[in-house]
């Protein structure tokens, strides 16, 4: 479903002053930083992108993508040695738009045991990145309604909760997993305005290098790293960049 006005002019008028090349360049995640050209997400895009390019993902790359995200119970992880996924059944971007992005994930979440919607999402970004990027705790809280102690932007109707000291997406609220199709049309969005724009992303040599990226030109999982560090910001109430 395409987004509304009033959404539109709310993304608008928080790009109007954020810089997102700079909330990319900042991005990190324990090994993963634009001054390291991040190592362990590009392996895993390129491992993905190689396999669902043929029409599955192995286990391998699923218990690949969790150990990234440092997911607590890796054992408790079951699905088969290789899963059936279409990613690359058409190339035509505008295709993406028409298509329900929850469909993807609805598909591994019945095939793939003790991930939930943050990881099953993750999988999906490195899987084809031009078209998902991954939604986790950390921006729901901020783009989402599920955090009461930060300002959040509430662009998702979508909550979190915590259990002891860990957040999680329950994957059992009305709004699951529809509003990550929102969330696929708001980083489209972005990525849309950014590029018509001439606002170039400053992505990492060794990107340009592997053929991973068209230089400077966005796509949706830039986009979501972007709004990662965003959202990493404001829960820790650093200043955010402008």
């Amino acid at each position: 479903m395409p987004l509304s006005i009033q959404l539109r002019g709310q993304i608008e008028n928080f790009l109007s002053d954020k810089y997102l090349g700079c909330l990319y360049k900042e991005y990190h995640w324990y090994q993963d930083t634009w001054g390291n050209g991040f190592p362990e997400m590009q392996k895993l895009e390129v491992d993905l992108t190689t396999h669902t390019k043929q029409g599955y993902v192995t286990e391998t790359d699923i218990i690949g993508v969790a150990k990234w995200g440092h997911l607590p119970n890796i054992r408790g992880i079951q699905c088969p040695e290789r899963i059936k996924i279409s990613l690359y059944d058409s190339d035509d971007l505008a295709e993406s738009f028409r298509i329900d992005s929850s469909t993807h994930l609805r598909q591994l979440r019945e095939t793939i045991k003790g991930m939930g919607p943050t990881y099953l999402s993750k999988v999906l970004m490195f899987s084809r990145p031009q078209r998902y990027g991954a939604i986790d705790t950390r921006l729901v809280r901020v783009f989402g309604c599920g955090d009461k102690d930060i300002e959040g932007l509430r662009w998702l109707s979508l909550e979190v909760r915590k259990s002891g000291y860990r957040w999680h997406i329950p994957e059992y609220q009305t709004s699951w997993p529809g509003e990550y199709g929102t969330w696929i049309e708001i980083l489209h969005y972005i990525a849309h305005l950014c590029n018509a724009s001439g606002h170039k992303c400053p992505h990492p040599d060794e990107y340009i290098a592997r053929g991973l990226r068209e230089k400077g030109i966005w796509i949706v999982a830039d986009v979501e790293t972007a709004l990662f560090s965003y959202a990493s910001k404001a829960i820790e109430g650093r200043t955010l960049t402008g």
